[in-house]
């Protein structure tokens, strides 16, 4: 009772300590309600079941099981059989605006949790690998903890403190309250839990490492996508410098600055080429705008500016080109377009007398320039930023859900140097990630948990057998036990235990197996005065006295092919088929001298004697009790003549006649 209640009492806290958690600040988290829920839901269910309340553990564990069995398949399954964007589609459909990562827990915490459920769903029985899976479940934890130190936020693997309690608590409230049923299978517990719990051990290890290569491969993916659009935009920064200083050579040629339709058409071809060209103008040497394209109102309005007092922050550019003959450009400065850009001034100098014509403008915007390369991204894919610094040029991507990690690329553009930053949305990354770890933690801890029933299961049998082994022989020396009792019951049966010969039943047995023998003659032995002997040596002298005469009339008798056998008291009998009256007369007097000679004597000194009925049945049907009969009339004759002799039968039809 004592442990049930400790049982409770860590339930009840798993339940306490993840809702406080949630209330001081962990709802940001992704995952962190549905650990809460879930956590309340297998909570629930093992109070249940430490109460006992099978039916009620059950309906509050089924629906856990089965938004954890959802939470796992949507870590698991390809992209290309269900997409990630489907599964924050069906997110959307349950709460609008939420994503998928807001309905399933942390992997290492629903892990943990799936596990403790099956441990529920089992019944806690070993045989079943209920001690697998709360150890799994405590490596899980293990690695929860050690992961603690590292920031993984593109797929999450822990919650916070309070939820690793939380799940501490359930699983030493298991533990407290099913430990003392596995002591009647501890033996194939542990032969089973180790190495299972190494294979487990080793998944979980090969996870972490397939899971760590995987986001250097994603990570790697992001600085190659960063590298290429970096290299086509320096291709194209190239291509418009390139673009910029043919366009102005092709006026080196003049005396004069271009006409209007001069500079449209040779202006226009090159803004077709190059759209983010804001303008391109003709600056006379006094720094006024002649010549503009394209010919927008707000060009227009240009026309005749004297960029030396119009635009001061250009000024130093624009001297370089008008007065050094060099290449100027500004920095990076707001345009009128209301953008931000840079403006290039190129010298026009004559070929055949080097006089400078004026400069060619040329207004960049950056914004317009990273646009169709950006565009060539998906703007729900990945974020691009073009940054003078911290100062932001250009922009592409979602504002929320970005992924977590950034490239950062350097350009060149004529001296100026600017960054552009590559950095994948989450839901991109989430849908490029590999599967392979998932299915390589859930696949080796499969294979640990067939493991574990395969080794528990042999071992129970290698029990089983040995136990088998054991009560067959202990059988075997029963069965043993009980032949011999049974041989000696039966022995008992047909033999008299003082003298160990043939008793009066079997006597009569072996006179009925000799009904059709002729002659078959029958001796009745009484010992003379036999009564003295128990009276003046006692009765364990006549014991032993009587079992000399059953040795020595065993010896005579069965020496003339008969049965000798005690009749009861001191009358002993024997059976002699195929002697005839003179014959067995004979033997009989060859007992009674043996007995004479034996050295057995009373208390006076006497020998002790004997006295022998001998009858035969020479022809007829044998009627054994007539037989004995006679045999007792002839013994009876022997007593009454004074004792130690033989005497046969009195004559009686089928029976021979002649005494001894």
């Amino acid at each position: 009772m004592r442990h049930r209640v400790i049982a409770l009492s860590l339930t009840i806290a798993a339940l306490l300590v993840a809702l406080l958690g949630l209330l001081a600040g962990g709802s940001d988290a992704q995952g962190s309600a549905a650990s809460v829920v879930l956590c309340g839901l297998l909570g629930a269910s093992q109070l249940a079941w430490h109460s006992r309340r099978l039916r009620m553990s059950r309906l509050l564990l089924w629906p856990a099981l089965g938004w954890l069995v959802l939470g796992l398949l949507s870590y698991l399954l390809p992209e290309h059989w269900v997409a990630h964007a489907s599964w924050n589609r069906w997110a959307t459909h349950l709460i609008p605006g939420s994503h998928i990562d807001d309905w399933r827990p942390p992997l290492l915490v629903m892990l943990c949790l799936t596990l403790l459920g099956l441990v529920l769903l089992v019944r806690t029985r070993a045989n079943l690998g209920a001690p697998l899976l709360l150890g799994v479940a405590a490596l899980s934890l293990v690695g929860q903890g050690l992961e603690q130190a590292h920031d993984h936020e593109l797929l999450p693997l822990i919650a916070g403190g309070p939820m690793f309690v939380a799940q501490a608590c359930l699983l030493l409230g298991q533990l407290v309250d099913i430990l003392g049923g596995w002591r009647a299978t501890r033996g194939s517990v542990q032969r089973a839990l180790w190495p299972s719990l190494l294979l487990a051990l080793l998944t979980l290890a090969l996870w972490h490492h397939q899971r760590e290569a995987d986001e250097h491969r994603l990570r790697a993916d992001i600085e190659a996508q960063g590298q290429r659009l970096a290299g086509r935009l320096s291709s194209e920064i190239d291509a418009h410098l390139a673009a910029m200083r043919r366009f102005t050579a092709s006026w080196g040629w003049r005396d004069s600055p271009p006409t209007a339709t001069q500079w449209t058409r040779q202006a226009k071809l090159y803004h077709h080429d190059f759209r983010y060209f804001l303008n391109i103008a003709f600056i006379t040497p006094d720094s006024r705008i002649l010549r503009v394209h394209p010919g927008s109102r707000l060009n227009n309005e240009l026309l005749g500016t004297r960029l030396f007092d119009a635009q001061p922050e250009g000024r130093e550019a624009l001297g370089r080109a008008l007065h050094d003959g060099r290449i100027g450009r500004t920095g990076i400065i707001g345009l009128l377009q209301e953008q931000p850009g840079l403006i290039h001034y190129l010298p026009v100098i004559q070929d055949t007398s080097d006089r400078i014509l004026g400069a060619v403008g040329v207004v960049v915007g950056l914004q317009a320039m990273a646009d169709p390369l950006f565009r060539q991204v998906g703007p729900e894919a990945t974020a691009l930023s073009l940054l003078d610094g911290e100062r932001l040029l250009a922009y592409q991507g979602p504002a929320e859900r970005q992924g977590p990690w950034r490239h950062a690329a350097t350009l060149d553009l004529s001296g100026l140097t600017l960054t552009l930053v590559t950095r994948p949305g989450r839901d991109t990354l989430l849908a490029r990630r590999s599967r392979l770890p998932g299915i390589t933690l859930t696949a080796g801890l499969s294979l640990a948990y067939l493991l574990y029933l395969s080794l528990f299961a042999r071992h129970r049998m290698l029990v089983q057998h040995r136990q088998v082994r054991r009560s067959n022989r202990e059988l075997r020396r029963e069965v043993r036990s009980r032949t011999q009792l049974q041989r000696e019951i039966e022995w008992l049966a047909d033999h008299d235990d003082l003298t160990r010969l043939p008793n009066r039943r079997r006597f009569m047995q072996v006179l009925a197996e000799h009904a059709e023998t002729r002659p078959l003659s029958v001796l009745l032995c009484d010992v003379d005065h036999f009564k003295l002997i128990n009276d003046r040596h006692g009765h364990l002298t006549g014991d032993r006295y009587l079992a000399e005469l059953g040795r020595l009339g065993q010896e005579v008798i069965e020496t003339a092919g008969g049965t000798f056998a005690r009749f009861g008291g001191e009358e002993f009998v024997a059976c002699l088929p195929g002697q005839d009256a003179d014959g067995a007369a004979a033997v009989a007097e060859r007992l009674r001298l043996a007995l004479t000679e034996s050295g057995l004597r009373h208390r006076n000194g006497a020998s002790l004697t004997l006295s022998v009925g001998v009858a035969t049945l020479e022809t007829g049907s044998l009627v054994a009790d007539d037989l004995l009969q006679d045999a007792d009339e002839a013994l009876y004759r022997a007593k009454s003549r004074g004792r130690d002799r033989v005497e046969r039968a009195a004559p009686r039809p089928g029976l021979s006649t002649n005494s001894v």
